[in-house]
This record gives C-alpha cells, sequence and structure tokens, in this order.
C-alpha cells in the first residue's frame, strides 16, 4: 500500500522535513528519556500477588498448593510490612517474632529437602527474603509435581515424631504458615485472620487424622463423632482404633476455633466445646487435639 505521505508527491526525507508531528516523534525515538526507575516495592508487590494466584497445572496437586501458596503470600506481605524494632518483639514459644520465622523456616525444610530444594541463601541475607525463597522454592517443585509424588510418605513436622503423604506434608506447612502468622498479628496488635472456609476444612480434617495417634493410654475400641459448625465445618467420625465397635462420644465445636486448638493456641481447659455420651473421652479427645501442634 502506498503511504499517505507520497500522495502529494513528497519523499519520506521531504514529509518529515515539513510535518512537526513526524519530526517530533523522531527525535524521541533517537533521544529517549531516561527511563524511570519503577518503585522499590513494586517487585514484590507483583511477586507476592503472583504466588497468590498462581494455578498449579495439576488439579490434585492445586488442592494442597493453592492453599500453601496462599498463606505463603499473607505471610510474606505481613513481614514485608514489619518495621525493624518489630522483628524482635517477644513471642511466647520462639522468643522473639524472628525466632518464630527461623523456627517456621526449619520446618518448611523438611518438605524442601524431600523436594531436593536448596538450602536458605546466606546467612547474611536477610531472613525474610531466605524464608519466601525457599518457600517459593517448595511451592515451585510441589506444583510442577504429580499425583502419585503426593502420595509419597515425608516426616511431619512437630514434637510427635510421625509420616504422612507428601499431600499432608503439605496441608500441615498451610497451617503451620497460617498459625504464626496469626502470632505475629498478636505481637504486632493486628487483628487475627481465618483462612478460606474450605482451606479450614483442610486443616481440620488433617488434624482429626492424626488425632487417633495422639491418644494418650491403652487403645479404645469405639469411635468419636467431631461435628464442626461455622465456616470450613463438617461432620467426621473417627474410629480410636482399627476394631472400633461403637460411637462413645459426640463432641461439637466451631470450626475456626477447632483449627487453633489443634495448635495449641487455645488452652484445652478453656476450649469451648459441647460434648454428648462420655464425658472423660471427650475431655481426652479435645487435651490430645491441643498436642498436635507444630511448635
Amino acid at each position: 500500500m502506498t503511504d499517505s505521505y507520497l500522495y502529494n508527491g513528497q519523499s519520506p526525507d521531504e514529509h518529515v522535513a515539513s510535518c512537526p508531528d513526524c519530526t517530533a516523534a523522531i527525535a524521541l525515538l533517537d533521544q529517549p528519556e531516561t527511563a524511570v526507575a519503577p518503585p522499590p516495592t513494586l517487585r514484590e508487590a507483583v511477586l507476592s500477588m503472583a504466588r497468590r494466584r498462581r494455578t498449579p497445572a495439576v488439579m490434585a496437586v492445586t488442592t494442597v498448593a493453592a492453599p500453601y501458596a496462599e498463606q505463603v503470600a499473607i505471610m510474606d506481605e505481613l513481614l514485608a510490612e514489619l518495621s525493624e524494632p518489630q522483628w524482635e518483639l517477644p513471642i511466647a514459644r520462639h522468643g522473639t517474632v524472628r525466632g518464630l520465622v527461623e523456627h517456621l523456616m526449619a520446618n518448611d525444610s523438611t518438605v524442601a529437602t524431600f523436594m531436593g530444594v536448596p538450602g536458605p541463601g546466606a546467612a547474611a541475607a536477610p531472613l525474610h527474603r531466605r524464608w519466601r525463597e525457599q518457600a517459593g522454592s517448595v511451592l515451585e517443585r510441589v506444583s510442577c509435581s504429580s499425583e502419585v509424588l503426593l502420595g509419597v510418605e515425608v516426616a511431619l513436622a512437630g514434637a510427635r515424631p510421625a509420616r504422612a503423604p507428601l499431600r499432608q506434608a503439605m496441608i500441615q506447612r498451610t497451617f503451620e504458615t497460617w498459625t504464626h502468622a496469626d502470632d505475629i498479628r498478636v505481637a504486632t496488635d493486628r487483628s487475627k485472620a481465618a483462612p478460606r472456609p474450605e482451606h479450614v476444612h483442610m486443616i481440620a480434617e488433617f488434624g482429626l487424622a492424626l488425632l487417633p495417634r495422639a491418644m494418650k493410654g491403652p487403645r479404645r475400641d469405639v469411635s468419636a463423632t467431631v461435628v464442626l459448625t461455622g465456616p470450613g465445618g463438617g461432620t467426621w467420625t473417627i474410629p480410636l482404633s482399627p476394631t472400633s465397635d461403637h460411637l462413645a462420644v459426640l463432641i461439637s465445636a466451631e470450626a475456626v476455633d477447632f483449627c487453633r486448638l489443634l495448635a495449641n493456641r487455645w488452652p484445652a481447659d478453656s476450649f469451648p466445646y459441647a460434648a454428648e455420651g462420655d464425658p472423660a473421652l471427650a475431655r481426652d479427645l479435645i487435651r490430645a487435639a491441643a498436642t498436635l501442634g507444630c511448635d
């Protein structure tokens, strides 16, 4: 197609010489202005949003990777907001906020090592960055893994030695990251926050599956039904031994509260619940549930 500036018989050079707009455009291309540097927080904001919104390719993997990605992104944003003095605020179980993040990073390393993720960067790097890079690498490896790998047993974090499929270990990582984010919120006078209801349901189910092993004393040949209400709730019947022959107790409680009990963030002796059936067994179950945290 013939360019419009040729319609009047002008050559390209003649047209540019007589057209102020074209002259200005070519001058801008030849001598561009100095690029404006993006704000220093832009990269972290984009990466944080990407971690929260990314969707792993395999649906079975998504169910455990997406909740962890969301809690990592939330923790990332929370740590980025902390002032230097706030890193040294006291936290009962781990000394300071800094000590808590070091503890979280150490517990994450169980899954990181299994997934072949290199250890955190040089100790001279900021703790926030080292934790985030390790958590991000775990998420990337899990997101690219197969459903078969999710069934391979790994060590769970916590004082009680236990092994479970990688699928469950990733739910535990979600659970612990959320719990410690709440710890930091409390230490810095922020409001606690609950995960999405579907993630609350997943965390409760994870803890209830571990409950029979956490019970002290001889195995009881009975089952217990736990009804959790509110967002993320549901009903589970748990056999307390392989030969459970009847239902001995029904316990009901609020779902998010129960997850905080599992994290030992709600003292068992003051935890609000209702029980029908064997009251002693109900008390034992509530006390056992409070021992399943990762501290």
